[in-house]
């Protein structure tokens, strides 16, 4: 285990100051003066010795290498600036936004699971074809709907029609229902088919037709046999469904005037804040590797043939 962990941790050094140098370079390369966009959307009529003096004092005027070279050691010291638009700093920003993105997306993440589990479990079992054929119809369906269109679905069913919400939001915890809702569905479907398609590759197995054959009873042959096969490609999509939710979260809080990550990235778009758009991207990018990472060690764990294969003892059997 130790030499798997210190194996990937040698990988994510470059990993990581590969996304920081994409992720700052992309923003800091895109057209448009920062200071210059913020004054003409205060109403500020400005001269050219004061945006120089702006300039200078975010360090717009330095070389884009040196900026950041001068950037990525403010990072080392937990500093990622100052936002152009608000004056506060980047992690003041990320701490009131961050809470509400990642219960988003957790939520939205157990919803998924629950859902595909109920799905592509009781289509295997059943051996339905009926049921089969709609979880895949359903999987395509969904997969197929953009979020923003089934947000604006869903408020027009439980926020117009049937006025079982409020349009505006409220502050209230049921205003995550919807978001959860628009954001879980899609990976749920893709979720399901996956695991009913593993199920069945699984049952086809020698081993588990004998088991099936003594009169086991399924729920315990799901248990303890089936589970176990399909649990480490489904860590793995889980880990990769998991950043997937906190990138999709930019289109669903601003259609439901969430006040998360999402919205506050939107925003920044639209200002020119160079400092939140390049920590919200080296942040997006850290989240993907580390549930990813987090997830190769699920599989390490849960599959004995690695760890045999890693460990001294296993190399010399």
């Amino acid at each position: 285990m130790r030499s798997f962990i210190l194996k990937r941790m040698a990988t994510a050094i470059p990993t990581l100051l590969g996304m920081s140098m994409l992720g700052f370079f992309m923003v800091a390369l895109t057209p448009g003066d920062p200071v210059e966009m913020e004054l003409r959307r205060l109403g500020v009529i400005f001269t050219p010795d004061q945006v120089a003096a702006l300039r200078q004092e975010y360090g717009l005027d330095q070389p884009i290498f040196k900026r950041y070279l001068d950037w990525l050691i403010r990072l080392l010291h937990l500093d990622m600036g100052q936002s152009i638009a608000s004056g506060r700093s980047v992690i003041e920003e990320f701490k009131t936004h961050l809470p509400l993105t990642l219960t988003l997306a957790a939520l939205s993440l157990a919803l998924s699971i629950l859902l595909s589990a109920l799905f592509g479990i009781t289509a295997a079992l059943t051996r339905s074809k009926v049921l089969g054929s709609f979880v895949q119809l359903f999987s395509i369906f969904m997969v197929s709907i953009p979020s923003f269109w089934l947000a604006l679905l869903l408020l027009f069913i439980f926020a117009l029609s049937l006025e079982w919400i409020s349009l505006l939001g409220s502050g209230a915890w049921y205003d995550l229902i919807l978001p959860i809702l628009t954001l879980s569905l899609g990976s749920a479907a893709t979720m399901g088919r996956l695991m009913r398609d593993r199920i069945l590759a699984v049952m086809s197995e020698d081993y588990i037709r004998l088991a099936i054959a003594k009169g086991l009873n399924p729920a315990l042959i799901l248990h303890r046999h089936i589970m176990k096969s399909i649990l480490p490609p489904l860590v793995t999509n889980w880990a990769v469904t998991f950043g997937a939710l906190l990138g999709g979260s930019v289109i669903v809080e601003n259609i439901f005037n969430l006040p998360g990550l999402g919205q506050m990235a939107l925003q920044a778009v639209f200002e020119r804040d160079f400092a939140v758009l390049q920590a919200y991207l080296l942040f997006m990018g850290l989240i993907f590797f580390t549930s990813n990472f987090i997830a190769d060690l699920l599989n390490y764990w849960l599959t004995p043939h690695f760890r045999e294969q890693s460990s001294p003892q296993g190399a010399i059997e």
